[in-house]
C-alpha cells in the first residue's frame, strides 16, 4: 500500500474517523490494530512474528532493568546480571536484523573469495519483513535508554508494540525515540481543525515532491543508468546528480507525508530533513539529511564507543606517541570510522553502500585534518565566510561530494560503481547521444514538454522553501498567511501541479525497502 495511493488515504481516513470518536483508553488500541493491519497489507503476515519477537525480548529486558536498578547500585552481581541481559537482548535483535538483511551479502562475499575452491553457497530467500531496520533501531535505542536509566520501563507490552508499529512511520521512518513520541501515543486526541489542515498541507507538499519531481526525474535517471556505455563521460555525473534530486524529493517527500498523516492524529514525529542541499560542508549535510539516523548513530554508537575503556586507553597511548593534539584525534577518527561503516551498511546488503559511508568518513576526516591549512588559504586570499560567491562555492562543492557518494548508493554493486566512475573519465561528446538525452527529458513518460515544465516549476518552489528553512526566515510564510488571495492561489497552483502529475508512472519510495 504505497503512501501516494488512494488506498492508503482511504485506510488512513477510516482510521482517523474512528479514532476521533473513541475514548482515550481505546484510541491507542485502535492505532495498534491499524499498525497490525497495515503491516499485513504491506508484507507477508507471517513476518509479523519478527516484530513480535523484538518487542517481547525488549519488553522483558526493560522490565528486568526496572526491577534491578537499585540492586545494581549496591551489588556487582546484580550489575553483571543487567549487563548479561543487555548483551543477550542486543545480540538477539541485532542478530535477527543481520540474518534477515545481510545473509546474502555474506553469501556473495564468500562466493567471490572462494569460488576458485569450488565452495559455492546458495542465496537465502527470507520472507521480507516490513521496516525491520527502522523498528529494530527504535527498540534498541529504547533498550539502551532504559539500561542507562534515562527512560522508564513500559509496563504494558502492547503499548511498547504500538511504539514499534505506529503505522505512519513504518513506511520509511523517521527513527523515533520513546521520549519523543511515547506519551503522545497514549494521550487523548480529538479532532483539531488547525492541526488537521496543517497536516494536510504537509501531505500535499510531500506529494508534490514525490509525484511532480521525483517520479519524473526517476524516468530520466533510470533510462540513463540502464545504458552506462551509451551515457558515459560526463553523462554519468549528470545521472548521479539527477539521482540526488530524485532521492531528496523522494525521501523528504515521504517524510512530509508521514509527518502530515501523524499530525492529523495529534502525534508529532521528529523532523528528518532540514534543507540539506544548501549545506556548506558534508558534515553539515549529514546533520540535515536523515537527521534521526544520524542522531541514533551518534548517541548509541559514537558516544558509547568514544567513552569505552578500549578507546580511552588507546587515546592515552596515542597522546604519548604522537603528541596531545594528534593523539586525541586518532580515537575520534576510529569511532567515526565505525559510525560511517555502519551508516553505509544500514542502507543495504552491498559493499557499495559501505563504500558510500566510508567515502563520507574520508571527506570529513580529511576536512578536519586540513582545517588549519584551509583557514590559512582563506586568510591569504581574503575570503570571508559571509561572501556570497564563497558560500555558493561551498554549496556546490558539498553537492558534488554527495553526488559521488550517491553514485555508490545507486550502483548495483561495488564493481558497478567503479566501472561507472571509469566510464565517467571518457572525455567525448556525441550529438546523437545529446539528442537522446534531450528526448529523455521531455519524453511522454514525463508528460512531454509540459511535464518537464511542471517538474522544473515544482523543484524551484521546493528550492525556494528550502532557502527559507535554511535561512530560518518565516517572512515568506507570514506573507502567505496575511494575504488570502495569494495563499489560495498557491493552494490552487499546488493542486494543479499534482493533477498534472497523476498520469506519471509511480515509483516505489527508495527507502521503502528498509
Amino acid at each position: 500500500m504505497d503512501i501516494t495511493s488512494v488506498g492508503f488515504y482511504i485506510f488512513t481516513g477510516i482510521v482517523l474517523l474512528i479514532y476521533w470518536n473513541l475514548p482515550q483508553k481505546y484510541q491507542w488500541k485502535l492505532l495498534l490494530a491499524a499498525g497490525a493491519v497495515f503491516y499485513c497489507l504491506n508484507a507477508h503476515p507471517a513476518t509479523i512474528v519478527y516484530l513480535a519477537f523484538s518487542v517481547v525480548t525488549v519488553y522483558y529486558a526493560v522490565c528486568y532493568f526496572e526491577r534491578t536498578g537499585e540492586q545494581a547500585k549496591k551489588s556487582q552481581e546484580a550489575a553483571a546480571g543487567r549487563r548479561r541481559v543487555l548483551i543477550l537482548t542486543l545480540a538477539a535483535n541485532a542478530g535477527l536484523l543481520i540474518v534477515l538483511k545481510y545473509t546474502n551479502l555474506g553469501v556473495h562475499t564468500w562466493n567471490r573469495l572462494f569460488s576458485g575452491r569450488g565452495i559455492i553457497l546458495n542465496e537465502v530467500h527470507w520472507l521480507e519483513p516490513l521496516a525491520v531496520s527502522f523498528y529494530t533501531l527504535q527498540l534498541i535505542a529504547y533498550l539502551l535508554d532504559c539500561y542507562w536509566g534515562v527512560a522508564p520501563a513500559e509496563k504494558n507490552v502492547f503499548r511498547l508494540a504500538l511504539f514499534a508499529s505506529y503505522f505512519p512511520q513504518m513506511v520509511s521512518g523517521p527513527i523515533s525515540r520513546y521520549s519523543e513520541i511515547g506519551s503522545q501515543l497514549f494521550e487523548k486526541h480529538d479532532i483539531d481543525y488547525d492541526r488537521v489542515v496543517h497536516g494536510l498541507k504537509c501531505i500535499a507538499w510531500g506529494l508534490l515532491k514525490k509525484m511532480a519531481v521525483s517520479n519524473r526525474v526517476a524516468v530520466v535517471v533510470n533510462a540513463m543508468w540502464a545504458e552506462p556505455d551509451v551515457y558515459s563521460g560526463f553523462y554519468i555525473w549528470i545521472a548521479a546528480a539527477g539521482f540526488v534530486i530524485q532521492l531528496y524529493t523522494d525521501f523528504s517527500g515521504c517524510m512530509d507525508i508521514v509527518l502530515g498523516v501523524s499530525e492529523c492524529f495529534g502525534i508529532y514525529l521528529p523532523e528528518n530533513f532540514r534543507a540539506p542541499l544548501l549545506s556548506k560542508t558534508i558534515q553539515e549535510f549529514w546533520q540535515r539529511w536523515h537527521i534521526t539516523l544520524g542522531g541514533w548513530l551518534r548517541d548509541y554508537i559514537m558516544n558509547p564507543l568514544s567513552k569505552s575503556e578500549a578507546m580511552v586507553s588507546l587515546g592515552k597511548k596515542c597522546r604519548e606517541k604522537f603528541g596531545k593534539k594528534k593523539g586525541k584525534q586518532i580515537p575520534v577518527y576510529l569511532s567515526m570510522f565505525a559510525v560511517w561503516f555502519l551508516m553505509g551498511l544500514w542502507h543495504g546488503d552491498s559493499w557499495s553502500f559501505v563504500a558510500q559511508g566510508l567515502w563520507f568518513w574520508l571527506v570529513i576526516v580529511l576536512g578536519q585534518m586540513m582545517k588549519g591549512i584551509f583557514a590559512t588559504w582563506k586568510k591569504k586570499l581574503h575570503i570571508s565566510d559571509k561572501n556570497f560567491a564563497w558560500q555558493m562555492f561551498q554549496i556546490v562543492r558539498t553537492f558534488l561530494v554527495f553526488t559521488v557518494g550517491s553514485l555508490f548508493f545507486r550502483a548495483d554493486s561495488l564493481l558497478d560503481a567503479f566501472h561507472r566512475i571509469g566510464l565517467s573519465t571518457q572525455m567525448k561528446f556525441s550529438f546523437g547521444v545529446f539528442k537522446d538525452f534531450a528526448h529523455l527529458c521531455y519524453s511522454s513518460d514525463l508528460g512531454g514538454k509540459p511535464g518537464l515544465l511542471v517538474a522544473a516549476v515544482s523543484f524551484l518552489l521546493i528550492a525556494a522553501v528550502d532557502v527559507c528553512i535554511y535561512m530560518k526566515s518565516d517572512r515568506v510564510f507570514r506573507f502567505f498567511e496575511r494575504h488570502r488571495v495569494i495563499r489560495w492561489a498557491g493552494y490552487y497552483a499546488l493542486v494543479f501541479l499534482l493533477i498534472l502529475s497523476l498520469d506519471i508512472r509511480a515509483q516505489e519510495f527508495l527507502y521503502a525497502q528498509f
